[in-house]
């Protein structure tokens, strides 16, 4: 981007014989179009803008986009058979081994605190979780009807579904062979399709 184009952006006020630059533009972080400077959401996506959000986790911010870390998972080492019938198995990249598991209603995938115990959060710090971006809270997988959808929790480093940018807080489903991206962690998603009770014909 050029220099004028830069100070387009800006807006310089004078207060008692003294300059000052403000910024009167914000370009969102998952469309990347303009919004106003004082806008909380983007206009464009919906994608949120307020980045002082009580709450928001302490993360490192080393990962804007895939690169050569998200190069495809293949051959990823996962036995069909020890998949739960009603659950699903989540393999990292560079893991040597995946994770088997079951739960109810929604599984958040993050980082867990020394004084957390939530049995409903998927811990990945053991996994590089830090150093490869991954937020405190930063995804979320939801059982639905015919299988499992996700949604990025505002994540400080963004996440992927087979390589498109998600947008926070939109649902998106998660199909088994689906593979993401949190941050620079890739991981594969694979589960055994629902299976769909049979209705008994009318007489």
């Amino acid at each position: 981007m050029m220099f004028d184009q830069l100070l387009s952006q800006c807006l310089f006020l004078t207060t008692n014989g003294e300059t000052k630059l403000e910024v009167k533009e914000i370009f969102c972080p998952v469309c990347k179009n303009k919004n106003d400077r004082k806008a909380i959401v983007c206009i464009h996506c919906g994608a949120n803008l307020d980045y002082s959000q009580a709450g928001m986790p302490p993360t490192t911010r080393n990962a804007e986009k895939p690169g050569v870390a998200s190069a495809k998972i293949v051959n990823a080492p996962i036995n069909d058979a020890l998949i739960p019938e009603d659950g699903i198995a989540i393999y990292a990249a560079g893991a040597s081994k995946p994770v088997y598991l079951h739960f109810e209603q929604e599984l958040v995938l993050g980082r867990a605190s020394d004084d957390q115990t939530d049995s409903k959060l998927l811990d990945l710090t053991e996994m590089g979780g830090y150093q490869m971006g991954i937020s405190r809270r930063h995804a979320m997988i939801r059982r639905t009807e015919n299988g499992y959808e996700i949604q990025d929790l505002a994540s400080t480093n963004g996440s992927w579904l087979n390589d498109q940018r998600m947008i926070p807080h939109k649902s998106y489903p998660l199909a088994s062979g689906s593979q993401l991206q949190f941050g620079r962690m890739r991981l594969l998603i694979l589960y055994h399709s629902p299976k769909k009770q049979k209705t008994k014909p009318h007489k």
